[in-house]
């Protein structure tokens, strides 16, 4: 466990707990650089995913709640590409890679699991021990 992984989920828990002035301070440590800058996020975005999608989805399945998502973002939805977003998904389903494609950049692709995690938990209705409980779950798999 790094330093970046414990403040990545800190951030994560800010966020989902709504404190977007942690959420900023937290964020601006954070080093895209890093070679391991997102994993911790990975790590509770592919929790997340598995749990909101605990059967698995296919391929149109996810294009499907891809869509819905993109269309209930009132603004900034034009920030996500459909289909890295889908890659994104079916990577966090699999718990690796999904292959094929280009990644977003490691701050888009933070940004995007960040925003899809919440969702996810919101959608689950986690509240403050199950968003506890999923952080934590994500801490060793870093």
């Amino acid at each position: 466990m790094t330093t970046a992984a414990t403040t990545e989920l800190d951030v994560l828990g800010a966020l989902l707990a709504f404190d977007f002035i942690g959420f900023a301070q937290k964020s601006a440590t954070l080093d895209p650089t890093d070679p391991q800058y997102g994993q911790a996020v990975g790590a509770a975005f592919g929790l997340a995913a598995r749990r909101r999608f605990p059967q698995g989805a296919t391929a149109p399945e996810i294009s499907g709640y891809v869509a819905e998502f993109l269309g209930s973002l009132e603004a900034g939805a034009e920030d996500f590409d459909p289909a890295a977003l889908e890659r994104l998904v079916a990577e966090g389903l699999s718990g690796g890679t999904a292959g094929g494609g280009e990644h977003l950049d490691p701050e888009r692709t933070m940004q995007a699991r960040l925003v899809l995690t919440l969702r996810w938990v919101r959608e689950l209705g986690l509240g403050p021990d199950g968003q506890r409980e999923l952080l934590a779950e994500a801490l060793p798999a870093v």
